[in-house]
């Protein structure tokens, strides 16, 4: 099998992992050398200032010991399979960078055999990266479930960002669909990279992904484990996959049952919430229950706090302005600079770049509601 073949299947075999993008195939990828049809493997990655960049996302095996019910590479299917030596994608890779087809790396693989076999020939592909090709630039390795501490200390050393994948919140959805995994063993693994990074005087990257919609588990539920898991320090992101029926499994929806991806924006939006805005999952929904479809969480719960609006920006605190809709991080920002050297008016709210549009009815200059003709223009 050539390696043009192998990166075929294996590239295709990374996609359903979104711990890296969240973004999956995109009609504007870049094209082959021979201008025919897209390469295999490059997805864009959405970084945390809106870029999108190509990054080559990629399996190492594809030939799997685990039987997960959700995973197209599951032991059962009759699939192609094959396998990378660590030099062959190591190189791969590298070209493909040096010709600016790429501009960082994610390498992954299923568990063929011994979980710290399959790891070692993944650290050992990152470290012909680093050290005989000379690769400095972005690399996010995958920690496989149930390998050794001293494997995960060696992703973190050469990685730029390591992810450890949970999958479900719930251990018995865990249990149920992957039992080859359990959850007390994916913390342990993010916790001993957080301190394997801390040791080396490292601010911890870490990631990891949860699907959604292929088990009982509700936006509560998923937003509760994620804000306890960022105040402990054990992710820098987690990231929502919308399930893409892979299998036909009795225990999962069936092929063709449309990905509920409405579910997944409206879990990024509170997810942002909860890491730039100040808020708790608590404040957000109850327990139980699923994000509102209809509308983005920020709106739904402004709407449900008219005790708190108006917000008034000639004098609210930074924390305040950022629950206003129409606002993020960056615009509060300006607008309290602004203030600071002008008076705010509407068209200046404008040009800091307030969505007038959305927070009209939320905010006030000196006391007094703007009008809402304003959002018109």
């Amino acid at each position: 099998m050539t390696l043009w073949e192998k990166l075929e299947i294996l590239g295709a075999a990374a996609s359903y992992d979104h711990s890296c993008t969240g973004t999956g195939l995109a009609p504007d990828l870049p094209f082959t050398l021979e201008g025919r049809r897209h390469l295999p493997g490059i997805y864009l990655a959405h970084t945390s200032l809106g870029r999108r960049i190509p990054l080559l996302k990629v399996l190492l095996t594809n030939r799997c010991r685990l039987d997960c019910a959700y995973c197209v590479n599951r032991a059962s299917n009759r699939v192609p399979r094959t396998a990378f030596e660590p030099r062959e994608l190591a190189e791969v890779a590298r070209e493909l960078f040096r010709r600016g087809l790429v501009q960082g790396i994610f390498l992954s693989a299923a568990i063929q055999g011994c979980p710290d076999d399959t790891m070692e020939r993944l650290v050992e592909t990152a470290r012909i990266l680093r050290r005989d090709l000379s690769f400095r630039h972005y690399l996010h390795l995958k920690i496989l479930p149930g390998v050794s501490p001293e494997l995960v200390r060696e992703a973190v050393r050469l990685a730029t960002r390591v992810s450890v994948n949970l999958e479900f919140v719930k251990r018995r959805s865990l249990h149920r669909l992957a039992p080859g995994k359990e959850k007390g063993g994916l913390i342990r693994a993010l916790a001993q990279a957080r301190e394997f990074a801390l040791e080396e005087g490292r601010i911890p990257s870490l990631t990891t992904q949860v699907i959604v919609g292929a088990t009982p588990e509700t936006d509560y539920d998923l937003l509760r484990t994620a804000q306890n898991l960022y105040r402990q320090g054990l992710l820098k992101r987690m990231y929502f996959s919308a399930y893409i029926p892979a299998n036909r499994d009795p225990r999962l929806p069936p092929p063709g049952a449309p990905p509920p991806l409405l579910r997944e924006r409206r879990l990024y939006q509170a997810d942002y919430l909860l890491r730039l805005y100040g808020f708790d999952y608590r404040e957000l929904l109850e327990p139980g229950k699923n994000l509102p479809l209809d509308r983005d969480p920020k709106l739904v719960w402004a709407e449900r706090h008219p005790e708190f609006f108006p917000v008034d920006l000639l004098r609210a605190s930074y924390e305040e302005i950022l629950r206003v809709p129409g606002i993020g991080p960056r615009t509060a920002r300006r607008i309290l600079e602004a203030r600071r050297r002008t008076v705010l008016t509407p068209e200046g709210l404008r040009r800091a770049g307030v969505q007038l549009s959305r927070a009209l009815p939320f905010i006030a200059l000196g006391g007094r509601y703007l009008p809402r003709q304003l959002s018109l223009f």
